[in-house]
């Protein structure tokens, strides 16, 4: 309960709370510290207690205080004199967490803090109980908390998951993330991706830009996200780009099912949910538009709310959001989505051309020049095939370049005389 010395307390400093968040706390953060007020605690006189809840009470989805929290206390256990750890085996990694009701003190700028994890069970559902962690400290120290400690924490979590080997493919399904994640075991990056060598510098620029971009979006007075149209037939390289973006950013991809989604506030609360710095990825785009070359009002509808929510105050919930788009044929899109301010980059992948089959060589078969190279620029010229086909020719014989370079330009004569 919001008790009213609280109360007092809380309106007080509200002007300060309000210039501080703006400053130093991302959007989708701000509402938490302002008008989640109510979760703050007086144990004593001398003593002020912030609670911060596993999920947000209204919407039910997962609170990002909390899993920042969850993070840095982590990194903070082995060094903590308590006597049991939580370990969750993760693929590459162990994650480690406090027990219930296990406590931990730490220190920032010499000031000394406690917290604390504890269990809310509903007496009616005890499967449904959430975790909740208790941070207290002196109450003259609550400005420099609020101001410094919890933004540090903030910071210092995302400095953490930078660190780790994985990233995570989220599946947002029905506008709610699925029972599992993937952890995101791709090691494509921009140095192995097989593309033209500008449009890859460009990306490259553009999405540094983007990353780096606090500030100029801060000036300029617009939402800090970046939308992106990748278009190319199947096999030409856009979920390998997607993976490629993800590790330049450190991004976690949520890959976006909108086929049956049916109500605009499931869109909106997918936007609620995801949180910042994360790659949201819609997937043959043309497809939600038309998907079987007949209209269908129900998907129309679809991309239509996606569009009006993408335009609107919803798609500025959340800070260092990515906005994917893929399809086979743009030029299938209602040219609406085009729009600046929606798509920011329109990237065409295209088929295999000798520039992109010399990388495939390198990573393939570690080769950089062979007497075959000529006569395979000479095949590529007259034939579509796309970067997967080439790459899966050289993978057959791949602890022998010339044999796998001979099946090669065969495949491709194969391909010319059809």
């Amino acid at each position: 309960m919001l008790t009213r010395s609280v109360a007092n307390d809380v309106l007080t400093v509200g002007k300060e709370l309000r210039t501080l968040a703006d400053e130093f706390i991302p959007r989708e953060y701000q509402d938490y510290y302002l008008h989640e007020m109510k979760k703050l605690l007086v144990n004593k006189d001398s003593e002020f207690a912030i609670v911060i809840d596993e999920y947000q009470p209204q919407s039910n989805s997962p609170d990002q205080m909390f899993k920042a929290v969850e993070t840095y206390l982590g990194s903070k256990l082995n060094e903590s004199g308590i006597r049991s750890l939580n370990v969750c085996i993760n693929k590459e990694s162990l994650a480690v967490r406090m027990n219930e009701n296990e406590e931990i003190i730490d220190e920032f700028d010499g000031i000394q803090v406690k917290w604390r994890l504890a269990t809310d069970i509903e007496p009616r559902e005890p499967q449904s109980a959430s975790k909740r962690y208790e941070l207290t400290f002196h109450n003259r120290h609550r400005l420099m908390i609020l101001e410094s400690y919890l933004p540090y924490i903030l910071d210092r979590s995302d400095e953490i998951k930078a660190g780790e080997s994985g990233l995570t493919l989220h599946m947002i399904n029905n506008g709610y993330p699925g029972p599992k994640n993937i952890v995101l075991d791709n090691p494509m990056t921009f140095e192995t991706l097989a593309m033209e060598p500008e449009l890859k510098k460009s990306i490259v620029e553009d999405l540094n830009n983007f990353k780096n971009g606090k500030e100029y979006y801060r000036r300029i007075g617009k939402a800090w996200k970046r939308g992106y149209l990748i278009e190319g037939p199947s096999g030409t390289g856009k979920s390998s780009l997607i993976a490629s973006m993800a590790n330049h950013l450190n991004y976690d991809i949520y890959d976006v099912v909108l086929t049956d989604v049916d109500s605009e506030s499931l869109l909106k609360s997918i936007l609620l949910q995801i949180p910042s710095k994360s790659i949201l990825v819609f997937e043959d785009f043309d497809q939600l538009q038309n998907p079987t070359g007949d209209d269908k009002p129900s998907q129309k509808t679809t991309f239509s709310r996606l569009l009006n929510i993408m335009d609107g105050i919803w798609s500025c919930s959340g800070e260092q959001r990515v906005f994917v788009f893929t399809t086979k044929c743009a030029d299938k899109l209602d040219q609406t989505l085009l729009r600046a301010g929606r798509v920011d980059m329109h990237i065409h992948m295209s088929y295999c051309t000798f520039s992109a089959f010399k990388q495939l060589a390198f990573s393939y078969l570690e080769v950089e020049e062979h007497k075959l190279f000529e006569r395979i620029e000479e095949l590529l010229e007259h034939v579509n095939v796309t970067p997967a086909d080439v790459a899966g020719e050289l993978m057959m014989c791949r602890n022998d370049a010339t044999m796998s370079l001979e099946n090669l330009v065969a495949y491709l004569d194969k391909k010319i005389s059809l």
